[in-house]
This record gives C-alpha cells, structure tokens and sequence, in this order.
C-alpha cells in the first residue's frame, strides 16, 4: 500500500497499517500544504527552488509525525511538475534539507525507492536523483528498493536497468522488496 503521507493523518495511519497484512508500506509526499505538486498552483508565485524547499520541509514533517512504514517513495517527486524540470534542482542546492530527510529515514530503518517515474516525466534521471542514492548510502543508508509510478502495462519496472545501475554504482550490492 502506498500512504499519501501528512501529519494530520498519523494518528489514523497508525491504527490502519497494523490492521492489514501489507507486504509494503510505501510512505510518499503527494501533498504540499494541501495541493498536490501536479498541480500549477503549487508554483504559483513562488519559484521552483522555493516550492522544492516548501516540499523537502513537509517530507521532514510528514516523517517525524508518521513513521511506521517500509519505504519513502519517490523523495523529490516535485521536481517532475515544476516549470524548469529540475534546471536548477540538485542535492547540492538543498543538502541541508535532504540530509535531515535522508538522516530520519536511517534513524527508523525506512528503505529508499528509486522511482524511475522522473524518466517518464522527461528529467532523465530517478526520483531521488543519483547524487541524493548516493548521499544516502554515504550517511549509512542500506535498504533501497525500486517502483516506477506504472500507472500504465507499458512502465512496468519502466528503466530499472538503469535504476540498478545507479545503486550499484552508489555501492547497494541488494535492495528490498
């Protein structure tokens, strides 16, 4: 099962996980400040390296409220709807962020997918990108899984080739399911 993550929600979450036996629990950022970031309005009035700020900062939120899940879907997931698709997006730019995000998931044993979906939406890379898998494994990360956002036959395990490749790369020798 997928959970749409956010804070008011932990309390409902935690009594509703342990009632089914999941095989996964993947734990994702689809709402920003209650809009959904394929939504235009996210952007409004804001620039793309705000609203990925906006977005890293309700991720960290979202976690600290709700943890109790297998793995943090596709972690910068905004970047796929924003004007620039990821121009001036990078681990770089928003380290501090990411780290404390990537530093939680560690903290609670919550695997990392890499989401091949970014291919998709034409970014050319994952979500996360490689640069933060590989900040992960740094800081002592060891689970990593792969899902692709399949919502069509055609994407099923859609580039996880190239997914693999880039945790191996990373120095994942196995990944979670």
């Amino acid at each position: 099962v997928e959970l749409g993550l956010r804070p008011h929600l932990a309390e409902y979450y935690s009594r509703f996980v342990p009632k089914y036996p999941f095989d996964m629990v993947i734990g994702s950022v689809h709402s920003v400040h209650g809009v959904d970031p394929a939504s235009e309005k996210l952007f409004e009035g804001k620039t793309d390296a705000q609203v990925y700020r906006m977005t890293f900062e309700e991720s960290l939120e979202d976690i600290r409220h709700f943890h109790d899940f297998d793995v943090m879907g596709h972690l910068d997931y905004v970047v796929r709807y924003c004007r620039e698709k990821g121009k001036d997006y990078s681990y770089r730019a928003f380290a501090d962020e990411i780290d404390t995000i990537l530093k939680e998931l560690i903290q609670y044993d919550i695997a990392l997918e890499i989401n091949t979906g970014g291919y998709k939406a034409g970014l050319g890379v994952p979500n996360p990108t490689p640069d933060v898998i590989r900040r992960y494994r740094e800081l002592g990360g060891e689970k990593i899984t792969f899902g692709a956002d399949a919502h069509k036959p055609e994407h099923i395990a859609f580039h996880f080739a190239d997914a693999a490749a880039i945790a191996q790369e990373a120095g994942f020798r196995y990944y979670v399911r």
